[in-house]
């Protein structure tokens, strides 16, 4: 690139960011509105100041649900029948408490195959270690030693399996060996009993459900009137005691326009899972990433101009409109994000007069 050229791309450089420049002034001269003191008091003027905070506070409500694994389901692991409950509702077990005694063909099966593939596979252990002798002695072939170790690993995986299909199906055999129970795999309390002594059940029907009452949530639902909390946002429900943090966002899967949100609690308090509560959303004034900072307004502060939502900001020589970003309103405030200033000034009455004014009526 020739020196002439490289002067005239520098030029046109510049001359492109004056251009720009003056339009920045011009757009911000056309938004201002030049009025005394006196005539703002005559239009019916007023402002209110911004106050800063390290959290902005909005309420909205909650419903108090249980954890995705707080509740479990005991199932018949075969067709079978229930001789006895041993459980009932509202009773609190440990892991391992016995639940029922169940009886099924099918389980002594898989009882007895149990038994053969732990004999069968202690057999091939043993041949596994005389052959392994052997070959270091060079008596036996290298394939008798490969197909004994071959053996040996289809035994011991066999084993493995059904081992693996006993403990799946959640049940035990007593001291005496002779009686099979269902147990609690979780401890809890049992909220439901669908077992009846001597009844026939099939494979898969549930018998018992166990929560855990202190694995609660809150799950919200929230309209365009609320702002969206971030994940690691507090939740707090002050009248119940109860507090904790925003851990998943979501949109709502009824296809709204609605945010759906879960919180993790971090103390419960007096929570009663199923029942609707008020709680109020803590959110951050700024996240920490460059962005406008987020404060709560009055609602009659928001203006909208050319259909922007934005307010108007007291200065030395009247008032100047800045644009925002709304995030939620109701009736009395509303949560705006935009470069406001602890103390800023932005009008609450007589909007209507500076718009006006702002078109060029005067």
């Amino acid at each position: 690139m020739s020196f002439r050229h490289l002067r005239r791309v520098r030029a046109w450089i510049a001359l492109t960011c004056l251009l720009l420049l003056h339009i920045a002034v011009a757009q911000a001269a056309a938004q201002a509105v030049p009025l005394s003191a006196e005539h703002a008091r005559a239009l019916g003027v007023r402002t209110s100041a911004v106050s800063a905070a390290e959290t902005v506070d909005v309420g909205t409500h909650a419903r108090v649900v249980f954890k995705p694994g707080a509740q479990y389901v005991v199932a018949a692991p075969y067709a079978g029948i229930v001789p006895r409950v041993l459980v009932a509702i509202g009773q609190t077990v440990r892991p391992g408490q016995p639940l029922a005694g169940f009886l099924s063909p099918q389980l002594f099966d898989a009882r007895r195959a149990l038994a053969e593939a732990n004999s069968q596979g202690r057999l091939a252990q043993q041949a596994l270690v005389r052959d392994q002798s052997l070959y270091d002695d060079g008596i036996i072939a290298a394939s008798r030693w490969q197909a004994t170790q071959a053996r040996a690993a289809e035994a011991a995986a066999m084993a493995k399996a059904r081992r693996a299909e006993m403990a799946s199906s959640g049940v035990v055999f007593s001291a005496a060996g002779d009686e099979a129970q269902l147990v609690a795999a979780h401890g809890g309390i049992v909220s439901e009993v669908n077992a009846v002594p001597g009844a026939r059940v099939e494979a898969a029907t549930p018998l018992f459900r166990i929560v855990d009452p202190d694995a609660l949530e809150l799950d919200l639902l929230l309209g365009r009137d609320v702002p969206v909390p971030a994940p690691g946002e507090r939740v707090e429900v002050p009248q119940r005691d109860a507090a904790g943090t925003v851990v998943g966002v979501a949109p709502a899967a009824d296809g709204t326009a609605g945010i759906r949100v879960r919180a993790s609690l971090d103390r419960r308090g007096d929570l009663r899972v199923g029942e609707s509560v008020n709680v109020t959303l803590k959110l951050r004034s700024k996240d920490g990433k460059g962005t406008a900072g987020r404060v709560r307004i009055p609602a009659a502060a928001v203006a909208y101009w050319q259909g922007v939502p934005g307010v108007f900001v007291a200065t030395d020589k009247g008032f100047r409109f800045q644009r925002v970003t709304l995030e939620g309103m109701d009736e009395a405030s509303a949560v705006v994000r935009g470069n406001l200033p602890a103390g800023t000034r932005v009008a609450v009455a007589g909007i209507g007069a500076l718009k006006g004014l702002l078109a060029g009526d005067r």
